[in-house]
């Protein structure tokens, strides 16, 4: 019996030697804000060249890995799938403004951070039809990488809807 009690606590104490006992990151008010401060910079990036119709400089922080994934209303990609849709989509679209409603940040750790951007938008394409994007999800997750963040995830949902000639929406 002595010997099984024995064969037991010794077991019990390898097992817990080798579990990772690494404590979580518990980051401060001030990583954070700095954090959320970096992040912001990449999304007004995104958003910003994205109105402008500015394909390059609005897919730049994409990460472009065998890991990305991109989720637009349920139709997965991969990163070469996620930049041939939005290449077309930037070569049919004249014009298109998003709006903020809100922005939630989820911090994982120092390097990770999920972002979810809720909002509405306006698109007008080339051949004048217009678009109204309301309601306008996307939930991107950010990692930094050599100290610039990149979204290695993005998944976006909207709903969109033709704009009648006569209609008070404006650009």
């Amino acid at each position: 019996m002595k010997k099984l009690t024995l064969t037991i606590l010794t077991l019990a104490s390898l097992l817990l030697a080798s579990c990772d006992t690494k404590k979580i990151e518990v980051l401060s008010d001030q990583d954070k804000a700095t954090i959320k401060m970096e992040v912001e910079v990449v999304i007004n990036q995104i958003v910003e060249n994205s109105e402008a119709g500015n394909f390059e400089k609005a897919t730049e922080p994409y990460l472009n890995s065998p890991e990305f994934i991109a989720i637009s209303n349920g139709v997965l990609a991969d990163y070469t799938g996620f930049i041939k849709s939005n290449k077309e989509y930037f070569g049919a679209v004249d014009h298109q403004k998003y709006n903020e409603t809100r922005i939630l940040f989820t911090y994982i750790d120092k390097k990770n951070v999920i972002m979810t951007f809720i909002g509405t938008g306006h698109a007008t394409f080339k051949d004048k039809q217009q678009f109204k994007i309301d309601p306008f999800a996307a939930t991107l997750v950010f990692k930094k990488i050599d100290d610039s963040w990149k979204v290695t995830y993005s998944n976006e949902f909207a709903t969109i809807t033709p704009v009648a000639e006569n209609s008070a929406i404006t650009k």
